[in-house]
């Protein structure tokens, strides 16, 4: 099960994928080379992220969109 980040009532989609990739000992370039995303990308997705991209992230692990938001 994932730990979903919030602060307030803003959803921290950064922290809730490092955590994933922690929980699965797979970093973060990997991921997102695998993606084809620029390297430091995750690190700018804290309250929004591209739609089509998180769609990609949610399918590399095999999570709903949902649970990388909360």
């Amino acid at each position: 099960m994932c730990r979903i980040y919030k602060q307030g009532d803003v959803f921290l989609i950064f922290e809730t994928i490092k955590a994933l990739a922690a929980t699965r000992n797979i970093p973060l370039r990997t991921i997102e080379i695998s993606l084809r995303l620029p390297a430091g990308t995750f690190q700018t997705w804290n309250q929004t992220a591209p739609c089509n991209k998180l769609v990609a992230v949610a399918r590399y692990f095999h999570v709903s969109v949902e649970a990388l938001l909360g």
